[in-house]
């Protein structure tokens, strides 16, 4: 690490980088946020690991997924099949969502990652490196194959009370790509792979310092809109319109919260009988069904994850507005907490969609998707826009201005 300067991306504070000591976690002086973290982290890691997970990603897509068997009939899907089959049953939003999330979004971004990992690993200086790096960061959260994975265990043990299920070999492929997936976040150093593919500027001086919000290169006095030399994303010292949009989102999100948990998510095959549920008379039935562990990851993943984001979203919009000094530190924990588990929330739109594929045998053995799917797909993402938009800076941009 070159640059003597650091700025916080929680609070804005502007920082010296200590450089007399050696130090695996370094927090703000202000916010005590994590501005970096070295230990568990490594470029030959997360390069391994990045690769795995494409690797396993084309047999996952190519071989047979999931597949049940009643008395003599058998169905099998792909991972496709849930898109495909979203679609021919006249729930577009859906099909379309779930093919990115699951199918197209995982191949782009461990392409994206890999290439770039492997050349910085070969010290490459390819004048495209930032750019690509920063595309392969924005679709972390998007990319979600380790989500899947948990709505595939939901599925296979609802299915499994009912119908012989069993995983195939793409399936198999797919749960090794999922934990791959979890593995090479948990070693990728990004603030490295940054610093390999351009270092910091020497700075050392604390006077109109900026950011870049996408790879943390720190620049002095830049014009409002420019290009980082080192992302070629867009300078701002705050995003322009972000909070505006942040609360529009939160609010529409706020309004779909409630058809999404009112009316029925999907129509499954309970005892051989078709039976509409909702999210939380899924949840219900887990547990009467004894699956405590999985009745308990439903209901926070699909009822209190969607409601915690939109008061915490609520809440820190509301800071802005009151320009409130109180907490300041509890609130921006609350938006990193935010913006880290909404995502999650996709579990049980994903649950559905390991259902439908496999179960269309006849009209006493069917399932299919219901309007509350569709509605809290919606609210997933709106809320994940919201807090992608938010800039938690702003929190503490309100606060110094009324204390000043």
């Amino acid at each position: 690490m070159t640059s003597a300067v650091l700025s916080c991306q929680d609070c804005g504070a502007v920082q010296r980088r200590p450089s007399d000591v050696e130090y695996d976690l370094l927090r703000c002086g202000d916010c005590d946020g994590t501005m970096e973290r070295r230990r568990g982290r490594s470029l030959a890691a997360s390069l391994a690991l990045s690769a795995t997970t494409l690797v396993l990603l084309v047999p996952a897509n190519l071989f047979p997924f999931l597949s049940t068997s009643v008395l003599e009939a058998t169905r099998e899907s792909y991972l496709i099949s849930s898109a495909t089959l979203m679609w021919q049953q006249d729930w577009p939003a859906l099909a379309i969502a779930i093919g990115l999330f699951v199918v197209v979004l995982p191949l782009v971004r461990f392409t994206l990652l890999t290439t770039v990992l492997l050349l910085v690993y070969r010290q490459s200086q390819a004048p495209w490196l930032g750019r690509v790096f920063r595309w392969s960061n924005t679709l972390q959260n998007w990319a979600m194959a380790d989500v899947f994975l948990l709505g595939l265990w939901v599925a296979h043990a609802r299915l499994s009370a009912t119908v012989q299920t069993d995983l195939r070999i793409g399936g198999y492929c797919f749960v090794a790509a999922a934990i791959a997936t979890l593995l090479t976040r948990a070693t990728l150093d990004k603030d490295e792979v940054w610093e390999r593919i351009r270092p910091s500027d020497d700075e050392t001086s604390l006077e109109g310092v900026v950011v870049c919000h996408a790879c943390e290169m720190v620049m002095r006095h830049p014009e409002p809109g420019c290009r980082c030399t080192r992302c070629d994303g867009r300078i701002y010292r705050r995003i322009p319109g972000a909070l505006s949009a942040s609360v529009a989102l939160t609010l529409a999100g706020v309004v779909l919260y409630l058809p999404a948990n009112l009316y029925p998510i999907a129509r499954i095959p309970i005892g051989l009988t078709p039976t509409s549920y909702t999210i939380l008379g899924g949840t219900i039935e887990l547990f009467d069904a004894g699956l405590y562990s999985l009745a308990a990851l439903v209901f926070t993943a699909s009822f209190a994850i969607p409601f915690f984001k939109l008061i915490g979203l609520a809440w820190c919009i509301a800071s802005v507005a009151r320009r409130s000094t109180f907490a300041l530190s509890a609130k921006t924990k609350t938006y990193r907490a935010v913006e880290e588990v909404g995502r999650w929330s996709m579990v049980d739109p994903f649950v559905v969609a390991c259902f439908v594929p496999v179960t269309q045998f006849n009209a006493a053995i069917t399932s299919s998707a219901e309007p509350a799917a569709t509605y809290f797909t919606a609210v997933v993402v709106l809320t994940m826009l919201a807090a992608h938009l938010f800039d938690p800076r702003l929190m503490w941009d309100a606060a110094r201005s009324k204390a000043s």
